[in-house]
């Protein structure tokens, strides 16, 4: 939450969505210490609303909205998700227009801040959100908002992740499936953080595969 940019986007996971017809659009946020949590989040729900209010001059179906992103990215398309189409984190332009999304691939994303396995660090946690506080911790993990009926979420998790430890995924995952949520858990071989590979061996499924599976995950859950 304290860097990156738009440009970022993983030019296979760009090339699978793209070829399978999904317009594909990368947004920026408000990074921290500048802008506090949860201003990410606002800012990500607040470019939902704009592609539905703006869909018309994009060609775009306002009615199937989907998210995916990596770590911290990954982490804010899961709460996007999971505080639904008009919550406290609605704020800013259009606000007559749904946040809502029809599902979610979270790659390696947080998911429970309140442990030191989501890659959290005091000194992180001190410039997001401008202090310490387990409160905070809580209303910024995907696992919180977890409840029944909550969007289809596809979780890609590496195994050799230091940064992000797979327990964070598993817990998520688990959290979902106990409250009767459709989700989906992929775990990749000898991939560590940002798709790092770890040993001799490729990564299992490959980059390529992942793309797939976030462009079938997606198609199962279109709007019939």
């Amino acid at each position: 939450m304290t860097a990156g940019d738009k440009s970022d986007i993983n030019p296979v996971f760009l090339n699978a969505l793209g070829s399978a017809g999904y317009a594909v659009a990368s947004v920026n946020y408000r990074l921290a210490p500048g802008s506090r949590f949860p201003t990410q989040l606002e800012d990500v729900k607040c470019a939902i609303r704009y592609l539905r209010a703006k869909a018309p001059s994009y060609g775009l179906n306002a009615s199937e909205m989907f998210a995916f992103g990596t770590s911290v990215g990954g982490q804010l398309a899961a709460l996007a998700a999971l505080t639904g189409s008009h919550s406290a984190y609605d704020v800013g332009p259009y606000p007559s227009e749904p946040s809502s999304l029809l599902a979610v691939a979270d790659i390696f994303g947080p998911a429970n801040l309140t442990e030191r396995a989501s890659g959290f660090s005091p000194s992180g946690i001190e410039q997001v959100f401008g202090r310490n506080d387990h409160r905070d911790l809580v209303l910024a993990s995907p696992t919180h908002f977890v409840a029944p009926n909550s969007p289809p979420i596809l979780l890609v998790q590496g195994i050799d992740d230091t940064k992000v430890l797979k327990s964070q995924s598993l817990e998520l995952y688990k959290d979902l499936e106990a409250a009767g949520d459709h989700a989906q858990l992929v775990l990749v071989q000898n991939m560590g953080h940002m798709f790092m590979q770890v040993g001799p061996k490729p990564l299992d499924p490959s980059l390529r595969q992942i793309g797939t599976d976030i462009v079938n995950f997606f198609d199962n859950h279109q709007k019939m």
